[in-house]
């Protein structure tokens, strides 16, 4: 069974320290990358569930979505987006993402795990470095500055997103960390309060984080009890415009 946030308290992700998350994150790759091993060579060439991306192209797009990390660069004197404000450049720049994706599908084709172990590397290695300057410290990212914390934790919303679109091609249990789960549907639901002003509780993380993502439409997770109010009296509102959140 889904373990729910509030089974955890209301606690926000403001609160994690860059250490926390950077383990989590760490934590979520190793499960991710473990199970893909999983995945046999004649599914790569298989529609994804996303429209227009193969299975290959989402396996590739980890090793980009990673690679934010060993890309980023301090930026001390840039006012950072918040964490709401930066997802928001992900539906435009889509195109862009998807084909780059392709790309390094293709050069990745030979050995499209080799490749995802390089950029990995590459990544903790750029998070080890950005690290010296703590969790509060303003880096580059793809769709502009922001804190460092936030960056890895939209790395953590990359794993665990694509975790979950990977899992059809997985055996069971879907490859992602309770840890991760949890974190991940407690930023979604901060970033959707932020812009909607609701009041709302994580009923059932996994549906949250698919509704977010676009996975789900709203009224499926109503039927999977995704959210409920805060405060039951007040009912839970129609998030249909406000879905997907990037």
């Amino acid at each position: 069974m889904t373990t729910t946030t509030a089974d955890h308290g209301r606690r926000s992700t403001m609160d994690l320290t860059l250490q926390r998350l950077s383990t989590e994150l760490r934590d979520q790759w190793d499960l991710l990358r473990t199970r893909l091993e999983e995945l046999p060579p004649d599914r790569y060439a298989d529609p994804s569930g996303l429209p227009g991306w193969s299975v290959a192209d989402l396996v590739a797009h980890l090793g980009l979505a990673m690679g934010a990390l060993a890309a980023a660069e301090t930026v001390p004197e840039a006012e950072p987006l918040s964490l709401s404000e930066y997802v928001q450049g992900y539906a435009p720049a889509a195109p862009t993402i998807r084909d780059r994706s392709i790309e390094l599908a293709e050069r990745n084709a030979e050995d499209p795990l080799g490749g995802l172990d390089r950029a990995a590397q590459e990544a903790f290695t750029g998070l080890e470095r950005l690290s010296t300057g703590g969790g509060a410290a303003v880096v580059q990212g793809r769709r502009g500055p922001l804190r460092l914390r936030d960056l890895v934790l939209t790395r953590l919303v990359e794993l665990v997103v694509h975790g979950y679109d990977l899992a059809r091609f997985l055996g069971p249990p879907v490859p992602v960390t309770g840890a991760a789960r949890r974190i991940v549907a407690q930023a979604l639901l901060e970033i959707l309060e932020h812009r909607t002003g609701y009041d709302l509780a994580v009923a059932d993380e996994a549906a949250w984080i698919r509704a977010a993502a676009g996975r789900i439409t709203w009224a499926q997770a109503i039927d999977a009890g995704a959210l409920r109010p805060e405060h039951l009296a007040d009912g839970t509102p129609d998030l249909t415009q406000a879905l997907p959140l990037f």
